[in-house]
Formats: structure tokens, sequence, C-alpha cells
């Protein structure tokens, strides 16, 4: 491993909290030097994989409201569950027009508007979950259907995001790999370049470091977790 040790010091101007010294390592790229390191996710098409899990995420939620219809219908509670819907929406929209009014830009007319929207499109989904629950079949089961639909979507994601992984690091400018359980990670006190800490971008701190020995009270290569 590359990396720049540098002597730190902790504590601020209160006599009562008693300063420690730490060395902080600041890793760079053996191959080019560059201390530009980003985590080495696997696979190489992790993103793709990642929206991919956000769009399960977002069904699984636009379907809870869905279930909850369901559910209404197979209680035999009232009023309709649609116009239950509508008059939520119209609430909203009349709150935000009293207290937001000529003042749309402020952060709490933006949420309250993406609710009413919302709402809105949920409209038609809602009805047609309370007219096949209604008309179609028994509610019980277009629940238990919809639950079923919600617990897939869920699996689907969790078994999704357990292909995604963070091998290590990788250099950002060479493209130079370096995985978890390698010598890079293991020996702080190489400095192959024999790089100072001039070398080391600025602000301090900036950039990946682990931590390393307490001078006070601990051996070279204790504590060496990431930041």
């Amino acid at each position: 491993m590359g990396s720049v040790p540098h002597l730190y010091t902790t504590g601020d101007n209160d006599p009562e909290i008693e300063p420690t010294q730490y060395y902080r390592h600041y890793a760079y790229c053996d191959a080019c030097g560059s201390f530009e390191l980003d985590p080495w996710w696997a696979p190489d098409h992790h993103q793709q994989i990642e929206r991919t899990r956000q769009r399960l995420g977002k069904a699984a939620l636009l379907a809870s409201p869905l279930a909850l219809v369901a559910g209404w219908l197979a209680l035999g509670l009232f009023p309709s569950p649609t116009v239950v819907s509508l008059l939520a929406a119209g609430m909203v929209f009349a709150a935000l027009v009293w207290v937001y009014w000529e003042r749309w830009s402020e952060p709490g007319a933006a949420k309250g508007w993406r609710f009413v929207k919302v709402v809105l499109l949920w409209l038609p989904a809602v009805a047609l979950v309370q007219w096949v629950a209604s008309e179609l079949l028994p509610p019980g089961r277009v629940l238990l259907a919809l639950l079923v639909v919600i617990a897939g979507l869920l699996v689907a994601r969790g078994v999704l995001g357990a292909k995604i992984q963070i091998r290590g690091l990788r250099c950002r400018q060479c493209g130079a790999t370096y995985s978890h359980g390698s010598a890079f990670f293991t020996d702080l006190d190489a400095n192959p370049r024999q790089l100072t800490l001039t070398d080391v971008p600025r602000p301090l701190g900036s950039s990946l470091y682990w931590r390393g020995h307490s001078v006070s009270d601990q051996p070279p290569g204790a504590e060496q977790g990431p930041r």
C-alpha cells in the first residue's frame, strides 16, 4: 500500500479535554500516485442493478395504498376509498391555497403539491382495485394477491441488493484496483513513492485515510479501519 503518514492531534481549547495524538495514513494509488480513490463496486453493471432495485422499491411503495384499499373493503368500512382519496387531496390543496397563496416556491408548498399529485395519480388505480374487490372478486382475495405482489417485489429487491458488493478501491485516475484483504489495506507503513504531507491534497482530511496507532498507548498497525 502507498500511504503518507501524518501525526494528528485531537482536542480543543477546553483544558479539561486532554488532546490525543495518532497517525493518519493518507492512501494513494501505487500505480500512479493519485489520492483520488473510489469504492470498487462489483459487478460492473451495478448501477443498472441499483436502478432496478429502486424501481422495485417504488413499485412496492405504490402498491401499498392499493392493499389498504382492499383491506378497507374487506373490513366493510365506509365511505368509499376513492371518495376518501379525493377528500384527502382536496383538503391538502385547500390548505396549500390558504397557507401558501402567492408563495408557491416555498419548500412546504412543494411537498404538499407533490402529495396532491400523487393522490390524483393513484385515483385510477384506487378506483380499479375498488371495482375489482366490489364486483369481481372477494376483497380478501384481492388483499392477499396485493400482499403477495408487494412481498415478491421486496424479495426481488433484496436479491438484487445482495449481488452488489464493494470489492475494494479503484483509482479514479488510472483505473488500478485494490481488493479488500490485500497488502494495500494492511501495510500502513509502506510508502513506495516516498510522498510527503505536502503532496496530499488540501484540505487535509478530504482524501481517504486510515487511522493508525495512537502515539501514547497503541502499537503500530492498530485501528486500521477506513474512515
